[in-house]
């Protein structure tokens, strides 16, 4: 399969709109969805295993920027942000994502697809049992130097795993901190931009020179892909960000649980 064609620009298109609406429906960067589908394409290109988890962990984090900077601004209208902690998450994520991108790059594929898997189906089985949230109006201020060490190591697993950290904060927001569901989604679909960005700039650094990249690579992170795949993310995160806010909260959690599962099972092979 050619790199450049109009099979594989409608194919990235049509991912693209799977991962916008799974982003701004549950306040995620969209890399459970992005990730196993770069895996898959690449394959068909023919890319080696390590460098192709790279290259989709990369790739994933930069497309989960533009995506999630699309459906933060729908649930900034629905008021469903506490911006003070979104900005210490995310001054603690983007330190920890740099640090994550670094490990990924001395990593093979057969350490970084299991992870990603064990990942996922980690927070998947909290999601399942977690008892409902109750919904609020007002949220709570929260231990400045808690949420500083979570942000950090959220952004190190997100780094490192290429999800962009919206599949641990959600759970985060909503386990320890209390939050209701939707403000769990909103105030997760703000944090992502920067760790999404700092952990994408880590896996150019680390993929600088690197032969047999594919082409339109900026280290491991494919600028065609991006291109492609933010073009409908972006254009549908804000849909499934208003969807998001009328959906019950226990509906919300049980849906992205039945996700995380499917995503996991793909990445042990079954």
């Amino acid at each position: 399969m050619e790199l450049v064609s109009w099979s594989m620009i409608a194919m990235l298109m049509g991912v693209g709109i799977g991962v916008g609406f799974v982003s701004g429906l549950m306040g995620i960067a969209g890399g459970v969805i992005l990730v196993p589908a770069l895996l898959k394409i690449e394959n068909l290109l023919g890319v080696a295993p390590d460098m192709a988890v790279k290259v989709a962990f990369g790739t994933s984090l930069l497309t989960g920027f533009f995506t999630s900077m699309s459906g933060t601004w729908q649930h900034h209208r629905e008021k469903n942000i506490c911006w003070r902690d979104v900005l210490l998450l995310s001054l603690a994520g983007t330190v920890g994502a740099l640090c994550g991108s670094t490990l990924s790059a001395y990593l093979t594929a057969a350490v970084l697809k299991p992870l990603f898997g064990v990942a996922v189906l980690a927070v998947a089985v909290i999601l399942v049992f977690r008892s409902d949230s109750r919904e609020t109006a007002r949220l709570e201020r929260h231990p400045v130097g808690g949420i500083l060490l979570a942000g950090t190591m959220i952004g190190i697993l997100s780094a490192l795993v290429g999800i962009g950290g919206g599949v641990m904060l959600v759970p985060f927001l909503t386990l320890v901190l209390g939050y209701s569901p939707r403000c769990a989604v909103g105030t997760s679909g703000a944090v992502i931009p920067l760790i999404a960005l700092f952990g994408a700039a880590g896996y150019v650094v680390h993929g600088w020179g690197i032969k047999g990249l594919v082409p339109y690579s900026l280290g491991y992170v494919n600028l065609f892909f991006v291109l492609c795949v933010s073009a409908t993310s972006m254009l549908v995160a804000p849909l499934g960000a208003k969807i998001g806010t009328r959906v019950h909260g226990k509906w919300l959690n049980r849906l992205f649980a039945l996700l995380l599962i499917f995503v996991a099972s793909k990445m042990f092979g079954f």
